[in-house]
C-alpha cells in the first residue's frame, strides 16, 4: 500500500474524531480527545514527511494535557511557544519555510486559546485552518485539505 494512502487513511481516522469533537460539550473532555485526534494527525504528518506538523501535534498534546490539570495562564501559554519553536527549529532546516505554517498555527492557537471571544476564536481558528491546507496540500494529506477547507 502506498505510503501516501497509508497517511490518508490516518488522516481520515483523525479527522473524522475532529468533527466528532464538535458534538462534546465539557472543554476537558474535549481537550482531552483532541490528544487522541492530534496522535493521529501527527502520525499521517510523519509518515508523509510533514516533520513539523508531527511536532506541533505532539506539542499540542502536551499543552492539552497540561491545560486539563491547570488554569492555562499567561506563562504557561509562553512556554508552550518557546517549546514549539525550539522543537520545531530543526524541522525548519530539512522542510525549509513551509515547516513555519504548523508552527505558526499552534503558536496562534496557543495564544488564544483561553479567549473569551467566539469571533477573535473562530478568526483564530480559520487562520491556522488556512496554514494547515496548504501544509497539508504540500504534503500530499488530502483528506486533511478536504476537513480544513470544511472546517474553515
Amino acid at each position: 500500500m502506498p505510503i501516501v494512502l497509508i497517511g490518508n487513511i490516518i488522516s481520515l481516522l483523525g479527522c473524522t474524531l475532529m468533527v466528532l469533537i464538535g458534538f462534546i460539550k465539557e472543554k476537558r473532555k474535549i481537550l482531552s480527545t483532541q490528544c487522541i485526534q492530534f496522535t493521529l494527525q501527527g502520525a499521517a504528518n510523519l509518515i508523509l514527511g510533514g516533520t513539523s506538523g508531527f511536532i506541533a501535534n505532539i506539542v499540542s498534546i502536551a499543552r492539552n494535557i497540561c491545560f486539563t490539570k491547570w488554569k492555562c495562564t499567561f506563562w504557561l501559554k509562553i512556554g508552550f511557544i518557546v517549546i514549539q519553536i525550539i522543537l520545531s527549529m530543526n524541522s525548519l532546516m530539512s522542510e525549509g519555510a513551509l515547516a513555519i505554517l504548523p508552527i505558526a498555527a499552534a503558536v496562534l492557537f496557543t495564544w488564544f486559546l483561553d479567549t473569551k471571544s467566539e469571533v477573535k476564536l473562530k478568526i483564530v481558528i480559520i487562520s491556522t485552518q488556512i496554514f494547515w491546507l496548504i501544509y497539508d496540500f504540500v504534503h500530499l494529506n488530502y483528506v486533511a485539505v478536504c476537513f480544513d477547507c470544511f472546517t474553515m
